[in-house]
């Protein structure tokens, strides 16, 4: 006597096989965050840059001036980024810097909660997923107060 048919049992394995595929890709985007940022980023960089026109299609205009380019507005300058205090920022103000979602933001707040105040950048290496490259890029838009 069988439980279940042969159709039923292959629609069951890949069930299995769905749900286990499921719980590995979460296990590994918790225990890599700062690469699964870097991932859901891929498709959100800007395009590249037009190709250059071909010689032939460029139109002449040696004979007529063109008026100057406007300045660009303060709105449209980017903005510098300001310092940010490591020891007194928010979970919300750390994912605004570059490469920090807000799981490694949770992370870094969770390790300013555990293991006291940052004496200084560098002390970011105890917090699991920021490496070297990143905490010298993140230098500049940190201060330790």
């Amino acid at each position: 006597m069988t439980l279940y048919t042969r159709h039923q049992l292959v629609i069951l394995l890949v069930l299995l096989a769905a749900a286990g595929l499921g719980l590995a890709v979460g296990h590994w985007r918790r225990a890599r965050p700062d690469l699964v940022e870097r991932v859901e980023q891929f498709d959100r960089r800007p395009a590249p840059a037009p190709a250059a026109t071909p010689p032939a299609a460029r139109r002449d205009t040696s004979r007529a001036e063109r008026p100057p380019a406007p300045a660009p507005s303060a709105r449209a300058r980017k903005a510098e980024p300001t310092p940010v205090d490591l020891n007194h920022v928010h979970a919300a103000e750390l994912t605004r810097l570059p490469g920090v979602g807000p799981a490694l933001a949770a992370k870094i707040i969770e390790a300013r909660n555990q293991g006291g105040p940052f004496a200084t950048a560098d002390d970011l290496r105890r917090v699991r997923g920021l490496g070297r490259a990143k905490i010298e890029r993140l230098k500049a838009l940190l201060r330790i107060d």
